[in-house]
């Protein structure tokens, strides 16, 4: 268990933080030679009406995401199934230049395909179902935004053709294999998929959940 005095400084940070950004809740764990030591959950977890954070809440990881999806594809290369650059047209024909543009490219931003989510807030019609294929169709076939490899841009479309073959050259869905070859063998069981409920656009491809 943390000390009182450890306690007191990591609540008092933590309520600082939320009074001046207007967050609504966060949780902190700190965790002492790899064990945990103190975790506590500050804010509502729901506002109206109004419900308090708890510990074991599960937050929405956002574009953490893209990470688990990189070493998705890496460890798909370790097995001799992909290269990093393979074209993307071999595993996900129809797109710009897919015959030009690699998977390295696509996992390092560099290759000119167009963010099909630049804003940092939820436009209106993000909130609408919608199928990573359907994404792909629209944004990822029109004109490039640069050369591939001569810019670096973010771009969530990057990562929606990566999570796509992950589930072609693996034949399995993108958070199964997650599941199956990162989140079980590190024993992490807390985690849940967005997108578990049927296509949906307000995370990206992939997205998941961590309590």
């Amino acid at each position: 268990a943390a000390s009182p005095e450890l306690s007191a400084r990591v609540d008092s940070i933590a309520t600082s933080v939320l009074a001046t950004t207007g967050v609504p809740s966060a949780t902190v764990a700190v965790v002492t030679h790899g064990k945990l030591a103190y975790a506590q959950a500050y804010g509502s977890a729901r506002l109206d009406p109004n419900v308090p954070a708890t510990p074991d809440m599960q937050y929405g990881i956002g574009s953490i995401s893209k990470q688990f999806t990189a070493a998705c594809i890496l460890l798909l290369q370790q097995e001799g199934k992909l290269k990093l650059d393979d074209p993307v047209s071999k595993y996900v024909p129809g797109l710009t230049r897919g015959n030009e543009v690699t998977i390295r490219q696509i996992l390092s931003h560099t290759s000119g395909y167009q963010d099909f989510w630049p804003q940092d807030y939820v436009p209106p019609a993000m909130a609408k179902p919608i199928t990573p294929q359907a994404i792909l169709d629209h944004w990822a076939k029109q004109p490039l935004d640069f050369e591939p490899g001569t810019r670096w841009q973010y771009s969530n479309t990057n990562f929606e053709i990566a999570a796509l073959i992950v589930e072609k050259v693996s034949g399995q869905p993108f958070y199964q294999f997650v599941r199956q070859r990162i989140l079980d063998p590190l024993g992490i069981t807390s985690a849940v998929d967005f997108d578990a409920k049927g296509p949906t656009s307000v995370q990206p491809f992939g997205s998941m959940r961590f309590g």
